[in-house]
């Protein structure tokens, strides 16, 4: 059987239309496909919070807190889990430890508990967030900087009268304000107990400054070595150092120009030579 040209040319015709409609299904369909193998939810999102400063050897808390990814549906109903990973990276990190290192975010948040090395230096907090549910998983990383310095030291004797004294607790101050509190325990009568507070500022403008402890309430039980109610230390803080950062910058800026200027006269002068 013989086809007549116009009906070979009618079925070349389908053909090729059959080819766009083809491909115009798989231009909308691809991306539909795609979209829903990713999944419909909101992006991840978390922060760290804690101080930015912590004293030598001394521990701090950071919270973290994080939402969204596939865990979370459209409407933010929890359909999965969020879990961390918490890293920490510096010059000598082998006295520093974050507890715990792993694990999943509860109501969207958790506690770490970390310790400083015993030196001054700029250690760095990574957290990785994992969202997953359903086989999809979204990652988000939080990083934060925590400056280890030397803490300021209060530290002194308490001296029980000839009555015994009931556990309870000292409120440190600097300039004044309360900055954290000192847990005594019962002492016997005519018995001692010696503290030690560790400050490490976390602002405080340069000059100098008063970090205090007290014992009035408890005023004729118990007093600090030498009868005084009062324990005072004054300490110094220094202007923090000039950040050349962008003096350098501007100085190697405008070495390059002046580079640049003399390439330039230098060429000029030689092609003049050349022309000559």
């Amino acid at each position: 059987m013989t086809l007549r040209p116009e009906r070979i040319e009618d079925r070349r015709r389908l053909a090729a239309l059959g080819w766009v409609v083809l491909l115009a299904v798989l231009a909308v369909g691809l991306p539909v496909l795609a979209h829903a193998a990713a999944g419909t939810y909101p992006p991840v999102t978390g922060a760290i919070s804690g101080p930015s400063i912590v004293g030598e050897g001394l521990t701090a808390q950071y919270i973290v807190n994080g939402t969204g990814g596939p865990a979370f549906g459209q409407g933010g109903t929890a359909v999965g889990s969020i879990a961390f990973n918490a890293t920490l990276s510096g010059n000598n990190v082998s006295g520093a430890s974050i507890q715990p290192a792993t694990g999943v975010l509860v109501n969207g948040q958790t506690t770490l508990q970390f310790r400083a090395p015993n030196a001054s230096e700029i250690i760095k907090l990574r957290v990785v967030l994992t969202s997953s549910a359903s086989g999809q998983n979204a990652t988000l990383s939080l990083n934060m900087s925590i400056r280890i310095v030397a803490p300021y030291v209060l530290s002194g004797t308490l001296q029980a009268g000839p009555t015994a004294v009931s556990g309870f607790d000292m409120t440190v101050t600097v300039d004044g304000t309360p900055v954290g509190q000192v847990a005594v325990p019962a002492i016997a009568a005519n018995g001692t107990y010696h503290f030690s507070f560790d400050y490490a500022p976390p602002s405080l403008s340069a000059g100098w400054h008063t970090i205090a402890v007290s014992v009035a309430p408890q005023h004729g039980l118990v007093t600090f070595t030498g009868g005084v109610e009062q324990l005072t230390l004054q300490f110094y803080v220094t202007s923090p150092p000039p950040d050349y950062a962008l003096d350098v910058g501007v100085g190697i800026a405008a070495f390059a120009a002046a580079v640049f200027i003399w390439g330039s006269v230098v060429g000029a002068r030689r092609r003049g030579r050349r022309v000559r």
